[in-house]
């Protein structure tokens, strides 16, 4: 997914028209499609598309309408989310356009609407060391690399506490728990492992992308750090929570492939957040802490943080760990 994306991150899109368009409106809708520069849509015929979709030569086409719009697809890309929800916005703003238009009886109210909207009192833009000037948007490649490092830093961390189910199986936990040695001493060095073992796989995951493939996570890494230790420690008190849930290690190994998942999904790692626009899952991505990780680490990334921006994500993490935590504990304490 990181190497596809390519250093210019731009997504190649195959398009064909529907015949009941004539060329004019091709050519429109065609230069609608193009204004962005995350995207390059090159025309294809329709018998070529649908072949080479088929055979899985390309992994996705567009049929357009006048109107409407329908997407060939034949294999699991995540491109397609980003350009099915581009694709959508180019079609509704056309849409309200046309219906300015009817209201209004005014010829040039089109020309008057791209007037408005391109004498914008603000740009938002950012400048590279080289001078190169890139505007504002999604970073893909940081949005997968920040994406995936999360998500399966949460299978890591979660089976490094899988010993503790293993113990509780075989009596080994109570064993630990009648010896001299202290109850939270024997919880501290479980939760210290865990976490040292996740927080070191994220931040030397980081550190190789930044020092030596060149990512532009942001100049300031101790930020990253910090929030790295934040997302951590939340993770490792989900474990004690869904170690204090289960009764054995299969049921540990069975669920933790489905909360990994599923905050994956839903909370921005697989594909940014912002493309979301169903009020349900927007509301459950704000319980869980894959969400505020990556709002953090692309805040970071953007080099257009302070430390109020930072507080809010970063305080929500630790509010999680501590509320799971506490939970966590008292739930395998009852079951001893």
């Amino acid at each position: 997914m990181l190497g596809g994306l390519g250093s210019a991150s731009t997504i190649d899109v195959p398009l064909y028209f529907d015949a009941s368009m004539d060329e004019e409106e091709q050519d429109v809708l065609l230069y609608q499609l193009n204004e962005s520069d995350a995207f390059s849509f090159s025309l294809i015929e329709e018998q070529d598309a649908e072949k080479r979709v088929a055979l899985g030569e390309i992994p996705y086409a567009i049929h357009a309408t006048a109107e409407n719009y329908e997407m060939l697809i034949a294999a699991d890309d995540a491109n397609h989310v980003f350009i099915d929800q581009y694709v959508r916005q180019v079609y509704v703003d056309e849409l309200r356009l046309q219906q300015v238009e009817q209201s209004t009886e005014d010829p040039r109210i089109r020309e008057e609407i791209d007037q408005n909207l391109s004498d914008v009192p603000l740009r938002l833009a950012s400048e590279t060391v080289d001078g190169e000037e890139q505007g504002g948007g999604i970073d893909q490649r940081n949005q997968a690399l920040f994406g995936m490092t999360l998500f399966f830093s949460i299978y890591t961390i979660i089976q490094s506490l899988s010993k503790v189910a293993e113990e509780k199986r075989t009596g080994t936990w109570n064993r630990m728990i009648l010896s001299p040695v202290r109850k939270w001493q024997v919880y501290l060095g479980h939760l210290c492992y865990a976490f040292l073992i996740g927080f070191l796989q994220i931040v030397i995951i980081f550190a190789g992308f930044k020092y030596l493939f060149g990512y532009g996570v942001g100049d300031s890494f101790g930020s990253i750090v910090l929030a790295v230790a934040c997302y951590t420690f939340a993770i490792v008190a989900l474990g004690m929570l869904m170690l204090g849930l289960v009764k054995t290690l299969e049921q540990l190994n069975a669920v933790v492939p489905i909360v990994a998942v599923s905050m994956a999904m839903i909370g921005g790692a697989y594909w940014p957040i912002e493309l979301v626009s169903n009020s349900i899952i927007l509301a459950i991505s704000k319980v869980l802490p894959i969400t505020y990780a990556m709002e953090a680490l692309k805040q970071i990334a953007s080099n257009n943080h302070d430390f109020t921006a930072l507080a809010q994500p970063l305080s929500i993490l630790l509010l999680f760990g501590v509320v799971c935590m506490g939970i966590g504990i008292n739930l395998m304490e009852r079951k001893m």
